[in-house]
């Protein structure tokens, strides 16, 4: 599968359900952007963290807090060899944690530290590696998006191919503002905190920054706006990386108030010709449900309340029921007020989710379903229930995965 072919890994209608299922705001225009993305490539000296080999610690703590100071009394402290002791101290003196003075052995600044850290640091000089930031602040990405089997930054004739597209959802293009802030590679030195630093996927240090040249790529993201339980507007990003809100970038969105601009300027065009109404009866008209009517909710956005005898294998699909259709900027919310047939919808949403060929555990399980229920409203039913509804269902699969896992807590 090609870059483009996986410009996000899930539909955007499963980032509607989180954000209105699980994050307290009720969707009301879902946007596709190409976000700006400076790729960096740099040289540098590297101090990197790895865990210690066990001989290392235990010489590196005899220097430090046992009074020790020459491969003798190691050796005969920790009961080993005296050749392989050598051998363990050369190797350290060579990575910069032990230097000899008049015959006397001491740990070195780096070793000092790694002893205090518990870390094997280890210093590369003239490294090069690749760092991303985004280019609206200019400040670096979490470790998440380095993911190359989630994440692909697009440039070239793959970002074209993308912007091409003529299927749902249409993406499109945020501009970049500013050339790269190269200020962003000494303020990287500034970074606090060693969990901070590893969230950024930078190393334990970071000196003689130089920058080798930076490349502009985009990030596909999906921008859900709604409304909150208080009233007040909000926004959620969902990235590459995950069918949950990207932290960083929200916070980014949040702050870029030309994009936000942009997006509010596209919205009340949309709302003005009322495209969430257009794309409902369009809809309702190609699937001969014309006689139904969307209503409009007390947010702006639009749902079709259609009876059981509208979805089954004939019609509606049962998985589509509490869940949204998205036609470009807009959406609309399908329903059905027979609960009997809810019930039904739940089974066969789980039965996407939870096949028997799936590896989950009972609490995963448990998740979906309460998940799931909210979503439809409906009171949340135990595993065992579940399991005697998918055998009368004819869901075979589910069945037996339910099955498994109210006989054993265990992943199966």
């Amino acid at each position: 599968m090609n870059a483009v072919q996986r410009v996000m890994r899930f539909p955007p209608e499963r980032v509607l359900e989180d954000a209105a299922v699980e994050r307290g705001l009720a969707p009301t225009r879902l946007h596709a952007l190409l976000l700006p993305v400076w790729r960096v490539e740099i040289r540098a000296t590297i101090t990197e963290g790895e865990d210690f080999k066990l001989i290392d610690r235990h010489l590196e703590r005899g220097l430090a807090y046992g009074g020790l100071a020459t491969v003798a009394e190691l050796a005969r402290f920790f009961a080993l060899e005296e050749p392989l002791v050598a051998q363990a101290v050369r190797f350290l003196t060579r990575t910069g944690h032990i230097e000899e003075h008049a015959g006397r052995l001491a740990l070195t600044p780096l070793g000092v530290r790694s002893v205090q850290d518990d870390r094997r640091y280890v210093i590369t000089r003239e490294d090069r590696r690749e760092l991303y930031f985004e280019a609206l602040s200019c400040t670096p990405l979490s470790r998440a998006h380095y993911d190359e089997r989630k994440v692909t930054p697009l440039a070239g004739a793959d970002l074209q191919q993308v912007l091409n597209r003529r299927d749902f959802p249409r993406f499109t293009m945020v501009s970049v503002m500013t050339g790269f802030d190269r200020g962003a590679l000494s303020r990287l030195a500034t970074q606090t905190g060693p969990e901070e630093r590893d969230r950024l996927n930078l190393p334990v240090a970071l000196d003689q920054v130089e920058s080798l040249g930076e490349e502009c790529v985009f990030l596909p993201v999906y921008v859900v706006h709604g409304l909150r339980e208080d009233g007040r507007a909000g926004l959620l990003v969902y990235s590459q990386v995950g069918a949950e809100p990207d932290r960083d970038l929200t916070a980014v969105l949040q702050r870029a108030e030309h994009v936000l601009a942009a997006i509010g300027a596209e919205e009340r065009e949309a709302e003005h010709r009322e495209a969430g109404l257009r794309a409902a009866e369009k809809w309702l008209e190609q699937k001969g449900l014309d006689d139904h009517r969307p209503r409009r909710r007390p947010d702006g956005t639009y749902s079709i309340d259609l009876p059981a005898s509208a979805y089954g294998p004939d019609g509606v699909p049962l998985t589509r029921v509490g869940s949204y259709t998205v036609r470009g900027t807009s959406f609309f919310h399908l329903w059905c007020r027979d609960e009997t047939l809810r019930k039904y919808a739940l089974l066969a949403r789980l039965d996407l989710r939870l096949g028997a060929g799936r590896r989950v555990t009972r609490a995963d399980a448990e998740a979906h379903v309460d998940r799931l229920a909210r979503q439809l409203d409906l009171p949340v039913p135990d595993l065992r229930r579940l399991h005697k509804g998918a055998e009368t269902a004819g869901h075979g699969s589910l069945a037996a995965q339910l099955a498994r896992l109210t006989q054993d807590q265990e992943p199966v």
